[in-house]
């Protein structure tokens, strides 16, 4: 099994290898923003098609874990290149399935249409990496902006891969979610993936306060904030990925405790013992915004993987506090798409035109993956992600006391395009009944 994750910026882009008999199956989880089919997907499929008798390159599935520009722009990106290149030796792959929840299947049969119909200006139509032109727009206006683009976006893979006969959700394009009823666990090839999130409970919460609370609102800009806020934290796709005794955790950007009741609801995750994968792909490119410290104390990783350059302050410094106060004894590795002096330099730029500029002692994590260098118990990879299951060895963890454990800031404050970075001043609160955040 082999796990790789491109430098997709400030989104996500894996490619999952399963071998059978020198076969392989492929699986693309999401695609990154802009740009990253051009400078990432293309180049590495290209590579794959050198091999003789890979070309098409077959992609047994693509997963699009939700609909935020930062997953989808590059899976649009590789239909559309794949549905238009003609010209020999014809298409670079063949896709099979596409895993991906609708919005009529997370709304309801027919609400999909009525939440796109929620449009955003036509400066918006058709712009891949909205955030790019929105920095003139006051901040409350651009979460709704971009919600919007978001339906478009998914309404647009939706025709997309109906055209071009890419079956979505095998057998019977049913939702994904878990329900414990009805267990959905999918083959690839020599694998199984097991979907944990997001919870049927959950989901159909979500449809009945969608319509109650449609039928009282007329106002669209207030209908697409009532969505930004309810569907993104339901909508993001979970699940085990099992091979041969190996297992991966891709958790999308669900938040923490919504992936934790995943594993506690399958059975996964019982008592006090820590939930054990080989790899665990954080949640949100490692922002601290939707993370407690007990995600990390009750799930245990070989290798953790972050895909994050920077951008909206992700990765955290207070998410690597978090890893590292949860296992102080190290004995893994901490996978980075970008090196830390790259995300620090971005995170600073990104932050400059903002109201909460970089704090070099809050947000700063060049200083603590220096540590893990020097310390040698937690490996550190700067780059692009290459993972192979079995064979890739772990380092050594501590053998004396741990050394005194850092303090992690817990919470930090939601940034308007659903990024966040820490803020000092905010203390976590963890979820009340309703199983939300408080303010």
């Amino acid at each position: 099994m082999k796990f790789e994750a491109l430098q997709a910026r400030y989104g996500d882009c894996l490619l999952l290898t399963f071998l059978k008999d020198g076969k392989p199956t492929r699986l693309l989880v999401d695609g990154g923003p802009g740009t990253v089919f051009r400078n990432a997907i293309k180049p590495r499929l290209e590579k794959e098609a050198q091999t003789p008798g890979q070309r098409p390159v077959r992609l047994d599935a693509i997963m699009v874990s939700h609909i935020d520009e930062d997953h989808i722009l590059g899976v649009l990106d590789l239909l559309e290149d794949t549905r238009e290149d003609t010209s020999p030796p014809g298409p670079l792959c063949d896709i099979r399935w596409l895993f991906h929840n609708s919005f009529d299947s997370l709304l309801g049969e027919g609400e999909g249409g009525a939440a796109r119909g929620l449009k955003a200006p036509t400066l918006l139509a058709g712009i891949g990496g909205a955030t790019d032109i929105l920095d003139g727009v006051p901040e409350p206006k651009q979460e709704s902006l971009l919600v919007l683009q978001s339906y478009g976006q998914g309404s647009k893979l939706a025709t997309l891969a109906a055209a071009m006969k890419i079956t979505r959700n095998p057998p019977d394009a049913a939702t994904l979610m878990f329900d414990s009823k009805a267990p959905v666990v999918k083959s690839l090839g020599p694998a199984k993936m097991t979907v944990l999130g997001p919870l049927k409970s959950e989901i159909d919460d979500l449809q009945r306060e969608w319509l109650k609370w449609k039928s009282k609102q007329t106002d669209r800009p207030a209908l697409a904030a009532y969505l930004d806020k309810s569907v993104p934290n339901l909508s993001s796709l979970v699940v085990l990925i099992e091979q041969d005794g190996h297992s991966i955790l891709l958790t999308g950007d669900a938040r923490g405790d919504k992936v934790l009741k995943g594993l506690e609801t399958a059975g996964k995750l019982k008592g006090d013992t820590p939930f054990k994968v080989d790899i665990l792909k954080l949640p949100h490119h490692g922002s601290s915004r939707n993370l407690a410290p007990d995600f990390f104390e009750r799930i245990h990783a070989d290798h953790y993987v972050v895909s994050g350059d920077g951008t909206y302050g992700n990765p955290d410094r207070a998410t690597l506090q978090m890893i590292e106060n949860a296992r102080p004894e190290g004995g893994y590795v901490v996978h980075m798409t970008y090196s830390a002096a790259d995300c620090d330099a971005q995170h600073e730029n990104w932050a400059s035109t903002r109201k909460d500029k970089y704090d070099q002692t809050e947000d700063n994590i060049s200083e603590i993956i220096a540590r893990w260098k020097k310390g040698r118990h937690i490996e550190v990879r700067e780059g692009p992600v290459s993972i192979d299951l079995p064979g890739d060895e772990l380092p050594k963890p501590k053998s004396s006391n741990p050394t005194k454990k850092v303090k992690a800031s817990t919470s930090g404050y939601h940034h308007p395009l659903g990024h966040a970075r820490p803020d000092p001043k905010f203390k976590f609160q963890p979820p009340n009944s309703t199983g939300r955040f408080r303010d």
